[in-house]
């Protein structure tokens, strides 16, 4: 049985069918974080031009597929460059602790996003990952919400689920990779030691005076951009009826959970008019829905 490391936190193993992320794993820069193929070593960019191979102490290598990728491991031990931040992903050489790929690369900003600790969630601390990028990112959980691109954006990435654990992958103009989260069930105390280490280090230690900027924060009294919408991820169907479905659903920014009714759009009849006289009574039977829920709120239903 693999050793389980309280010193790893994360993983970042490339997705298959993508190039992009390989290239950037594999620039100088992220050195100490790479991690290099153990079996078969894939066509395209390799760290070459150094002295000695990186180190794998931290590996938690099991021989599973993902073996043959150039991966990145972040660690408690190699500490961000900006604390307060936590670890920064981008294109800014002096800033970011990963590169994504060389300054002006597309659709990846300087700074993009970074991964970091937060304990101000109901259940305790999550590791998160902060969008501050001009284009976007998205987070998607075993294949859900892929497409939804979000901007000033918050997402856990150690979900819980029912069973099992969520597939993680975070994705940016192309460039995609997972988010193995390490396992700690041996070694759970010292693990959550460090968490808490890293939280009170993140928040006494000075910012570099390279990175000193101001972030932009949504106030309350601004109203939520479309990119900034919430994301709702289905755990599990609660109930299917003839007219629609509801789900039990994660709000991945909190992890809160919630049911969500969905409405089932019929099958049209041919004719202009009767088609257009089913589809008024439909929605009178969705605005009924409505105003059902909207009159008799609960703090168990995702709000519309």
């Amino acid at each position: 049985m693999e050793m389980e490391d309280p010193n790893l936190i994360a993983t970042l193993i490339p997705v298959h069918d993508r190039n992009r992320a390989e290239n950037a794993f594999c620039l100088e820069h992220n050195e100490k974080r790479y991690l290099p193929p153990t079996h078969i070593i894939p066509k395209g960019a390799t760290i070459s031009s150094r002295e000695a191979t990186p180190a794998q102490e931290h590996s938690n290598d099991d021989h599973r597929e993902y073996d043959s990728m150039h991966r990145l491991q972040l660690t408690f031990d190699e500490k961000p460059k900006d604390p307060t931040k936590g670890y920064c992903f981008g294109t800014n050489l002096q800033k970011c602790d990963v590169l994504l790929g060389d300054r002006g690369a597309h659709g990846i900003s300087g700074l993009h996003f970074n991964i970091t600790f937060d304990d101000i969630f109901n259940d305790g601390k999550h590791l998160i990952l902060r969008d501050k990028s001009t284009n976007g990112t998205a987070v998607s959980y075993s294949g859900q919400a892929s497409k939804e691109v979000r901007h000033d954006f918050t997402w856990i990435l150690d979900l819980t689920r029912e069973e099992g654990k969520w597939e993680v992958e975070v994705h940016v103009q192309g460039l995609e990779f997972k988010v193995e989260l390490a396992s700690h069930d041996t070694c759970q105390a010292k693990y959550n030691e460090n968490v808490k280490d890293f939280l009170i280090y993140s928040r006494t230690a000075p910012s570099p005076l390279d990175g000193l900027e101001l972030d932009s924060h949504r106030t309350t009294a601004q109203a939520l951009a479309p990119r900034q919408y919430p994301i709702y991820i289905s755990e599990r169907g609660l109930g299917r009826g003839s007219f629609g479905g509801v789900d039990k659903v994660i709000n991945v920014s909190t992890g809160a959970i919630y049911a969500r009714k969905e409405f089932y759009e019929p099958q049209w009849g041919k004719g202009k008019e009767r088609r257009k006289q089913q589809r008024e009574d439909w929605l009178n039977q969705v605005r009924r829905e409505i105003r059902i829920m909207e009159e008799n709120p609960h703090v168990r239903i995702s709000p519309l």
